[in-house]
């Protein structure tokens, strides 16, 4: 009795949560990071709080930092690249770490993950390289779904596997799958296979709206539909920007997409 109730005390201290106050934290120093490389703020920045990150790793708040490709590609300022994951440490005085390919997210992993030292603990950490992967080969289109299970043990190895298809709603194709071996709590290895397809993105879509050939228009629109929920930015950018009459028909196809579910 004594020992589970241990056993559960320690589940309870261990057990990582990602607190508010935590992410609030990072978002202001990574902004301070970010203000210094200009034409750093193209990028679109989201929080990694999910799939296994938190719990991988717990003294670090994670983030992607991405500056699309579509409609027009820009120049990413050094030394980011156009797809980035940045490490923000929770200590005060901890230095913002740039993660911008997989030999970066290695290293970073065997410095700062927290150790797999069971089977079951294999599951978070293979989501957790699944989803900063995804990250690094992000378009900023493609959305990944991660997926991944316990690991196997073999001595003091344990080896697990996952994957991350994209959706194919925009007609893209293709996964990442990922094997992670772990010794003595720390990974030893990483095998990564990238096979992934773009497919619609946007091009000046929005600007055809109002196009004098009604097959143009039409084709126009279709792409929208098609593409629903993640053209959204774009489709800001460009009404930003737009006379009333092109505000006007995006407004009228963005509802026409959210109506169908898209």
């Amino acid at each position: 009795m004594f020992t589970r109730t241990l056993a559960l005390l320690a589940a309870i201290t261990f057990t990582p949560v990602a607190k508010a106050d935590d992410v609030k934290d990072a978002e202001a120093k990574l902004k301070e990071y970010l203000k210094d490389i200009k034409g750093s703020e193209a990028g679109r920045v989201t929080a990694l709080t999910a799939d296994g990150v938190k719990e991988t790793f717990p003294d670090h708040v994670l983030f992607s930092h991405v500056i699309p490709l579509y409609p027009v590609a820009r120049e990413t300022p050094p030394p980011l690249k156009h797809a980035n994951v940045l490490a923000v440490p929770k200590k005060k005085d901890g230095k913002v770490i740039l993660i911008t390919d997989a030999k970066g997210l290695e290293k970073f992993f065997k410095e700062n993950a927290r150790p797999v030292k069971e089977p079951d603990e294999a599951d978070a950490a293979v989501k957790a390289w699944l989803r900063a992967t995804a990250e690094l080969n992000q378009d900023g289109f493609f959305k990944f779904t991660v997926k991944a299970g316990p690991g196997t043990a073999a001595g003091n190895t344990i080896t697990a596997t996952g994957e991350a298809p994209v959706d194919p709603r925009n007609m893209d194709k293709g996964e990442i799958k990922a094997t992670l071996s772990f010794k003595d709590g720390k990974l030893a290895s990483a095998e990564t296979k990238v096979n992934i397809t773009a497919g619609m993105r946007p091009r000046c879509q929005a600007t055809k709206l109002l196009d004098p050939d009604p097959i143009v228009r039409a084709m126009a629109e279709d792409s929208i539909r098609v593409m629903g929920s993640s053209i959204k930015p774009y489709l800001d950018d460009q009404r930003a920007k737009a006379p009333a009459n092109l505000r006007q028909a995006i407004d009228r196809v963005w509802a026409k997409a959210q109506a169908e579910g898209r």
